[in-house]
């Protein structure tokens, strides 16, 4: 895995080093985990939560900031949990080249490891932030993942596609 996160850190790596995939089912499991982590904290959070808010009341400010970072968290964790499952669906009767395959073109979906950079930065600054300003972590972690998200996915917009540069 040490050449997956060399690319996910931006370090610029060669054709071959690319190609060697050493753990393709540990890649793929990481890579399917991130993104249920994801699409859980964001669905938790922008949406899921606040309707449920809107719903049972009370439609506070505060009560939907509370309740959307609960639906974050918790969207976090069911992602969390998902991952793995998905995982063992995916792989089920999948031959080893097919899964190696799947994790070299992950490695060069430029739009994929942006989304993935985007996420990991956007939940350490939350989190740093959060610390530093003495209060509840798991609001940085809500806020700075779906934000590093919805940062990068916006900017792959932006860039119109470039998937593969």
């Amino acid at each position: 895995m040490k050449n997956w996160i060399y690319n996910m850190l931006g370090v610029g790596l060669s054709e071959e080093d690319m190609a060697n995939v050493e753990m393709p089912t540990s890649e793929l499991l990481t890579h399917v985990t991130i993104k249920t982590v994801q699409a859980g904290t964001i669905l938790g959070c922008l949406f899921i939560a606040p309707i449920f808010r809107g719903v049972k009341g009370p439609r506070t400010l505060e009560a939907i900031r509370n309740s959307a970072i609960r639906g974050g968290v918790i969207g976090a964790g069911v992602g969390a949990g998902l991952g793995p499952v998905m995982t063992g669906l995916k792989l089920k009767g999948m031959a080893e080249e097919g899964v190696h395959d799947r994790c070299y073109r992950l490695r060069f979906n430029r739009n994929q490891v942006r989304v993935d950079r985007g996420w990991f930065l956007g939940t350490a600054l939350g989190v740093g932030a959060s610390y530093l300003m003495a209060t509840p972590l798991q609001v940085g972690l809500v806020i700075g993942s779906a934000g590093g998200v919805i940062f990068a996915a916006s900017f792959n917009c932006l860039r119109g596609g470039d998937k593969h540069t």
